[in-house]
């Protein structure tokens, strides 16, 4: 699928635009899930085939805080002969960020500027954690900014490229979470929806669409498309899928709480004690979030 790439002159993808339709001109990408690298369930192998099997044209996996899962990825990639692009989703100290690279960046180099998989968490500032992927040639995404799992909220739409508008776990607006569409066309960043899948039968509830002309063999398409604001979110999750997802859910949990108990226990503490109670009680934080859509 070759072509000049992604390009902003095409006016179908406009950045509020969200429907579950997609047009003959489009290939859907769900561009934010997990594998067992982090708080998944199943292999980078077995998350890319069931997103063929879901009709995806590409998935990239952003696994928490560590490179570890970019070779099984690439590999899966090619097994299925599917998109992907080298995603990690980082924990900063004002919450959570989307990184995207392409497959040519040296893993340890990222790893090293980073500090990924040395054992802790280092939540350094949201702005110097940008500045960081930005000198690896990488592009940010903010994820569910208005969402209850650590919103980064809108201050930081000025310093990044893209905002997930669509998060599949936030299917209905709430007092304490909501999804952020029109984000992007205000702000003048691309426009991405995700399935934030932690489970194999949840990727490509949210997904993203992307020119059906793009250069899928371009190492950088991601990052074209994320730069030229050539994406936009596609809801795709039914009242059924929501439902059986609630009893699926039920039996997942014991299965990846093994990771997580790890996970919180070793990492995520103290700074979980120190910065985040307050979103548990509904803060200052979560109120001001509430206000800003």
């Amino acid at each position: 699928l070759k072509s000049n790439g992604c390009g902003p002159q095409q006016p179908m993808f406009l950045n509020n635009s969200h429907t579950s339709e997609i047009s003959d001109d489009e290939l859907l990408i769900d561009p934010h899930c997990h594998s067992r690298y982090s708080d998944g369930l199943s292999t980078p192998r077995s998350m890319f085939r069931k997103a063929r099997q879901r009709g995806l044209h590409g998935l990239i996996i952003t696994d928490h805080d560590t490179v570890l899962h970019w070779p099984d990825t690439l590999e899966a990639a090619q097994r299925y002969e599917m998109a992907t692009a080298l995603g990690i989703e980082l924990s900063t100290a004002q919450g959570h960020l989307l990184a995207y690279f392409n497959p040519r960046v040296k893993q340890r180099a990222v790893a090293r500027a980073l500090k990924l998989d040395d054992g802790c968490l280092h939540y350094w500032h949201v702005s110097t954690v940008i500045k960081r992927i930005r000198d690896l040639g990488g592009v940010t995404v903010i994820p569910h900014p208005f969402g209850p799992f650590y919103p980064l909220g809108s201050d930081h739409f000025g310093e990044v490229d893209g905002v997930e508008e669509y998060n599949a776990w936030i299917f209905k607006d709430s007092r304490h979470s909501r999804n952020a569409f029109g984000a992007g066309k205000k702000h003048g960043i691309a426009a991405t929806g995700g399935s934030d899948s932690h489970y194999p039968y949840t990727i490509g509830f949210g997904a993203t669409a992307v020119p059906k002309n793009t250069d899928f063999l371009a190492h950088d398409w991601w990052l074209k498309c994320i730069r030229n604001k050539a994406t936009r979110p596609v809801v795709r999750q039914t009242i059924a899928h929501r439902r059986i997802n609630y009893l699926k859910f039920g039996v997942s949990i014991p299965l990846s709480m093994r990771y997580n108990a790890k996970f919180w226990r070793s990492k995520w503490r103290g700074y979980w004690r120190d910065n985040y109670r307050h979103l548990i009680a509904g803060g200052k934080l979560m109120e001001k979030i509430r206000k800003e859509f």
